[in-house]
């Protein structure tokens, strides 16, 4: 019991970090909730899940601002301007000269331009657009591998939720199992204190072992509360994963299969399938792209504007609109010894993105490996246990019996039915860590759930 309570309390702490505020506490009785059926629902009720939509989001949207870079560009602009003064320039108007009032002594005419106005107004708007810059190649890259790379994040850790709802469910059958035991140890305590009673009033027993009887009856229901509160336990912490508000039941699920295949094998396969690997060495891969985009920045860049203008003042061409088309070229040569700092921060980034990968690749070999013994030891485990639970019972059953009829003290009744109820709980327990185990090796080859495949 002290195992089942270490476990359901391991496996709450893990629900309480991924629970909003308000989940409620799963109650007796209500509809049956299926373990795939736990699955789906924790995949659509899971903050953290939902996040993972948002990070996808977020990546798609990293592509359109790199594509941003090489698409143009559009502005406008406009003012208004109150000068302290009007200037304008007075020319003679050679166009409207008549040589008779010229002749006749008549003035030159005189045409005004207004190079400013007392409220000057102008608008305008300028387009621009990149014909060539080496920094849109690494960084396109980098944008859609990091559209990769969240995907491949949120598929490992959507894996990771529906490992803790397997583990969670199969603990609430364990804890359905702990109350089976229990009951049946308070029915044998219960049997052990009538035969006691019926003893002690044919004067074949003694007040003592009535008293033993009595405890055990005390200890033994104490135990189902236990069980039964470690039972609630389980369920509440499959309650707050799913996010299932109202009282539900679990089905008994199918004992898990886990991958049969040689070490070797097994190994080739975690180091192919997993996807936080895959993002690792995504991420690897874009910190290397990183360092080429600071190279590039000794490259120049090549634009072209065009600009359009309306003034008030018509100025010295007499017009008051004007249009440019810039060809534009920029070559930085020297930033200070900024481009060189960068460059070696990138070599420390990308040691460090390699030293990730390696060392997850170790991990994933450590997990493949511990998992496989693990599974090895408590398969044959599960075979010791049930061979000594029917050892234990066909025990306490001849104790019993011998008890009956005087050849057996209460002392061997108590120890029999200890031992018997010890064994039960370490054959549930047994078979609770063979799920367990199972699950983990799936997890840690890359044995990834059906779910996932519908998921993005």
């Amino acid at each position: 019991m002290k195992t089942l309570r270490v476990v359901s309390a391991f496996i709450l702490a893990a629900a309480v970090a991924a629970a909003p505020a308000g989940a409620l506490f799963a109650q007796e009785n209500g509809p049956v909730v299926t373990l795939e059926q736990a699955r789906k629902l924790a995949l659509q009720f899971n903050p953290s899940i939902q996040n993972v939509g948002e990070r996808i989001y977020q990546s798609e949207m990293l592509i359109y601002k790199a594509w941003a870079m090489l698409l143009p560009s559009f502005s406008a602009d406009g003012s208004v301007t109150l000068n302290d003064k009007k200037v304008a320039i007075e020319f003679p108007d050679l166009t409207n000269v008549d040589p008779a009032d010229l002749l006749a002594g008549g003035d030159l005419p005189l045409s005004e331009s207004v190079i400013q106005e007392r409220w000057g107004q102008n608008v305008g708007f300028t387009a621009n657009m990149a014909i060539f810059n080496a920094r849109s190649i690494p960084l396109l890259k980098n944008a859609y591998d990091n559209e990769d790379f969240a995907r491949a994040s949120g598929r490992h850790q959507k894996s990771d939720l529906l490992f803790a709802v397997a583990s969670a469910y199969y603990q609430i059958n364990s804890a359905k199992e702990m109350v089976k035991a229990a009951e049946q140890n308070l029915e044998n305590a219960r049997e052990f204190l009538r035969l006691s009673r019926a003893r002690l009033d044919v004067g074949q027993a003694t007040k003592i072992d009535l008293l033993r009887a009595e405890l055990d009856v005390k200890e033994q229901e104490k135990q189902l509360k236990n069980a039964q509160d470690a039972h609630a336990l389980a369920k509440t912490a499959l309650s707050y994963l799913i996010g299932v508000k109202e009282p539900y039941e679990t089905a008994v699920p199918e004992p898990v299969a886990a991958v049969q295949d040689g070490r070797n094998a097994l190994i080739e396969k975690a180091l192919t399938d997993r996807l936080d690997l895959r993002a690792a060495h995504l991420a690897e891969e874009m910190t290397q792209r990183e360092k080429i985009d600071t190279w590039v920045k000794w490259v120049p860049t090549f634009d072209v504007t065009y600009n359009w203008m309306w003034d008030s003042a018509a100025g010295f061409s007499g017009e008051h609109d004007s249009w440019r088309l810039i060809f534009g070229a920029k070559w930085d040569l020297l930033d200070g010894g900024l481009r060189i700092a960068e460059l070696y921060e990138r070599d420390s980034k990308i040691r460090e993105a390699a030293n990730n990968s390696r060392q997850l690749d170790l991990n994933i070999r450590q997990e493949v490996d511990t998992n496989l013994r693990e599974l090895a030891k408590s398969r044959r485990n599960v075979e010791m246990a049930g061979e000594q639970a029917r050892l234990a019972e066909e025990t306490h059953h001849l104790v019993t019996r011998q008890y009956e009829i005087g050849l057996a003290t209460s002392l061997d009744v108590l120890a029999a039915r200890t031992q018997l109820g010890n064994a039960r709980v370490g054959l549930i327990m047994e078979k609770l860590q063979h799920d367990l185990n199972a699950l983990t090796l799936n997890k840690a080859v890359g044995e990834y759930d059906p779910l996932l495949k519908e998921s993005p």
